[in-house]
């Protein structure tokens, strides 16, 4: 049944024979379309909503935009933490800041949430070295120390 191809015109004729064997025209399939209906209920509702949402990104996008920026500094000692690059979103508005140690003046609004997830990281290591620090860690009473 194989059989060897030479060139393209061999290959079509191939391929219109083997639709020929089964019943098929030697055309290829088309894809069919959905037609939108500009009058379907539903559709006009999905990209009245959609052009709604995203409007409001857009006037989200000016406020930061607008809005007073203020020096964030990430050490790289926070990198294995939050990452190389830090990613802060605030109401889908993302904001991404290289953790290498220079400063970035970004509004107040992500820089409040970048921050934020600094002094969580910096509670939690400390957490961790009171913790680890078993040379204090003597309770005299159950319940004395906390860390």
């Amino acid at each position: 049944m194989a059989k060897n191809i030479n060139n393209a015109d061999s290959l079509d004729s191939l391929i219109s024979e083997a639709n020929a064997n089964l019943g098929g025209d030697s055309t290829p399939a088309k894809v069919a379309e959905a037609p939108i209906s500009v009058n379907d209920p539903v559709m006009v509702a999905a990209s009245r909503k959609y052009n709604e949402l995203e409007s409001k990104r857009k006037a989200l996008v000016y406020k930061y935009r607008n809005e007073k920026k203020v020096p964030v500094t990430i050490s790289p000692f926070y990198a294995p933490y939050l990452g190389r690059v830090v990613r802060v979103s605030v109401n889908g508005i993302i904001v991404d800041i290289p953790a290498d140690g220079q400063s970035y003046m970004i509004n107040q609004t992500h820089a409040d949430h970048i921050l934020a997830k600094i002094k969580r990281i910096d509670a939690m290591i400390a957490r961790q070295k009171r913790a680890g620090d078993v040379a204090n860690n003597f309770e005299h009473s159950p319940g004395e120390l906390h860390l």
